[in-house]
């Protein structure tokens, strides 16, 4: 009897035991995108032998110790090697502490749950970083802010042969939970793959959840340029391209965003 019992007792103990540890995999990239107005999609690509292929995984996943980020999903053999599992990641996941935690030379990541569907199940605990060249976007980042930023046509008032300015009108939403404050953006204006102007804005701020009017300062240093490409062109407007990069600081630096959009120049 006394036998019987001591069984029965190590069996219950056994049977509440919590699952084994799953071991940290590597990770070989983080692939984010396609970016939309709430949302981004995520991909962890795993390698090694820890890679946990084939086995279902559910969790909580988290950047820069931000966001609870639910991961539900079966790691699926990857078409470059190893497997992956994809999630998405909800803006309002994401806090304004992931700006002072953020690290400019790797991405740091943990993730909490369980696997299952090989045997037992077992318990996951695992955080890591991603080098910076191993965080690819699925788009091209000039891509993904046309999504974001809407181009108002500009207006000119007037030109003569000495400089310019005009500022160029957009409207620009920002997606996060929280603001973003940028020190700088610069950037040039081409006309048919020609340099023709140059300009800078300094200090401004995108309020979160919301459309932000922006107005970029162009300074031109040969208005008569401008006034033969309008000789040369139909209904009174001009086609060019704003390209640039604006700066965003945090604690461990300055984190840049290239743009390009097209602008319409019109006569008033």
């Amino acid at each position: 009897m006394r036998v019987a019992l001591a069984l029965l007792a190590t069996s219950a103990l056994l049977s509440a035991a919590p699952p084994a540890a799953a071991p940290v995999p590597s990770v070989r990239e983080l692939r984010v995108g396609p970016i939309a107005e709430t949302k981004t999609g995520m991909e962890l690509i795993f390698a090694g032998p820890a890679a946990p292929c084939g086995e279902r995984l559910k969790g909580s996943f988290s950047v820069f110790g931000s966001g609870g980020i639910p991961v539900d999903g079966t790691v699926a053999p990857h078409p470059e090697g190893g497997c992956s599992v994809r999630f998405e990641m909800p803006f309002s996941a994401v806090g304004p502490e992931v700006l002072g935690k953020a690290n400019l030379t790797a991405v740091a990541w943990s993730l909490g749950g369980e696997l299952s569907g090989k045997g037992k199940p077992r318990q996951v605990s695992w955080a890591g970083s991603v080098p910076r060249e191993a965080v690819r976007l699925t788009e091209s980042m000039k891509v993904t802010l046309r999504r974001f930023v809407a181009v108002k046509e500009t207006h000119v008032e007037s030109l003569g042969v000495g400089k310019s300015t005009l500022n160029a009108d957009l409207e620009l939403k920002n997606p996060l939970a929280f603001d973003l404050r940028f020190v700088e953006a610069a950037y040039e204006l081409t006309v048919d793959g020609k340099p023709l102007a140059k300009g800078r804005k300094e200090k401004f701020l995108l309020h979160a959840g919301r459309a932000n009017r922006l107005l970029l300062p162009v300074e031109l240093s040969n208005g008569g340029v401008l006034s033969g490409l309008w000789k040369a062109a139909t209904g009174g407007r001009v086609e060019g391209v704003l390209t640039g990069i604006a700066k965003l600081r945090v604690p461990a630096g300055e984190l840049e965003f290239p743009f390009e959009f097209p602008v319409k120049l019109s006569r008033k």
